[in-house]
């Protein structure tokens, strides 16, 4: 085979010789070629592994992205809840402070009433005892001043 001669195909004719229309390209003379190696052959099926190995990795990357964007909105989420459940508590503490803050005024409107009580009872027995000594005349040795019965 001469240099200007190229490619001696299996008949033995030059590809230069070829008719221009059915004439193979140089990726089809070289692609001819490596379709006989050896060594190209088990290139091209540890290529073909590599490729589907990465597109495995590729799909399981994915798959992850995909997981960690739910765990963050899922995360998102429960910052939300534990912020509102803040919220919450701060209202029912503050709510418990104006129930206890009412609830010891109460205490003491009940104490000042049974005070009221008691001092309008003791006067009401005054009373009702002056009236019925001024109703009831009884000689002076009998009559027993209402501060000593109180």
């Amino acid at each position: 085979m001469s240099r200007r001669s190229g490619y001696t195909g299996e008949g033995g004719d030059s590809i230069m010789s070829w008719p221009r229309s059915t004439s193979p390209t140089s990726s089809e003379v070289r692609l001819a070629r490596q379709a006989d190696d050896p060594w190209y052959i088990a290139y091209q099926d540890e290529s073909t592994q590599w490729c589907s190995q990465r597109m495995d990795l590729e799909e399981k990357v994915a798959n992850l992205g995909d997981e960690l964007a739910r765990k963050n909105l899922m995360i998102f989420e429960l910052k939300r809840i534990v912020e509102e459940e803040k919220k919450n508590s701060e209202l029912i503490r503050k709510e418990k402070l104006r129930v206890e803050t009412d609830l010891v005024v109460f205490d003491q409107v009940v104490e000042n009433l049974e005070h009221e009580l008691k001092v309008m009872g003791e006067e009401k027995s005054r009373f009702i005892l002056c009236s019925f000594i001024r109703c009831h005349p009884c000689p002076s040795s009998y009559v027993v001043l209402v501060d000593d019965l109180v």
